[in-house]
C-alpha cells in the first residue's frame, strides 16, 4: 500500500463511520500523525538521524489499526479496518 493510499483510506473509513464519534476522533488522530510525521518504508535509502526520525514504524500503525479496529462498535466499519491491517502486514507501505 502507498502512503497517498494509506491516507485515502482513513479518510473513507472517517466517512463511513455512522455512530462513534470518539472512533471517528481516534481514526482522524493517527491520520494526522501519519501525515504529520510519515511512515518509514522498507528499503528507504534516505535514512534520517535515528534520534531525530520521527517517521512512524509500519508495525506501529498496523498496531493502531488492530486497537482502533477493537474499539469498532460497527461491524463494517470493524472490517475496514482489519482489512488495511491486513494489507499493511502482507505490503507494508511502499515508496511512491
Amino acid at each position: 500500500m502507498g502512503y497517498d493510499e494509506l491516507i485515502s483510506e482513513i479518510y473513507w473509513v472517517i466517512g463511513k463511520i455512522q455512530s462513534d464519534p470518539e472512533l471517528e476522533e481516534e481514526l482522524r488522530r493517527l491520520n494526522f500523525d501519519i501525515r504529520k510525521n510519515g511512515v518509514k518504508v522498507h528499503g528507504d535509502l534516505y535514512v534520517m538521524d535515528e534520534e531525530t526520525d520521527t517517521r512512524i514504524e509500519v508495525n506501529q500503525v498496523i498496531t493502531e489499526f488492530e486497537r482502533i479496529a477493537d474499539q469498532a462498535k460497527e461491524p463494517d466499519i470493524r472490517q475496514y479496518l482489519l482489512e488495511i491491517k491486513a494489507e499493511l502486514e502482507t505490503d507494508g507501505i511502499k515508496d511512491e
